[in-house]
């Protein structure tokens, strides 16, 4: 039988699980063909962004160099605050871009 201080350790683990969906579950790769991908203009390598949809992509901008990006720089995939629950190629690119600061 748990103990009731072993349910108070156990209760806000589950609940941030809840909350704070990158810790949540697995995560799959973000299609490019996915609603809000799609709306937001992403794509994996950044060197096929359009230009003319999207003036505001300059050269040397993509997903890990943005502050929405949740991984180290470097990896080559990682968890986006804008697109919850999914990984995104460290090289793609959205209209959402923010330098990291």
């Amino acid at each position: 039988m748990a103990s009731r201080r072993r349910f108070i350790e156990i209760v806000p683990l589950a609940a941030g699980g809840l909350l704070w969906p990158p810790l949540a579950g697995a995560q799959a790769l973000l299609d490019e063909r996915d609603r809000q991908a799609a709306a937001l203009g992403y794509v994996a390598d950044a060197s096929r962004v359009d230009r003319k949809r999207y003036p505001k992509y300059r050269a040397g901008q993509d997903c890990a160099g943005c502050q929405f990006y949740l991984a180290a720089p470097t990896q080559a995939t990682g968890p986006c605050s804008i697109f919850p629950r999914k990984l995104v190629a460290g090289p793609g690119w959205c209209d959402a871009f923010a330098t990291r600061r």
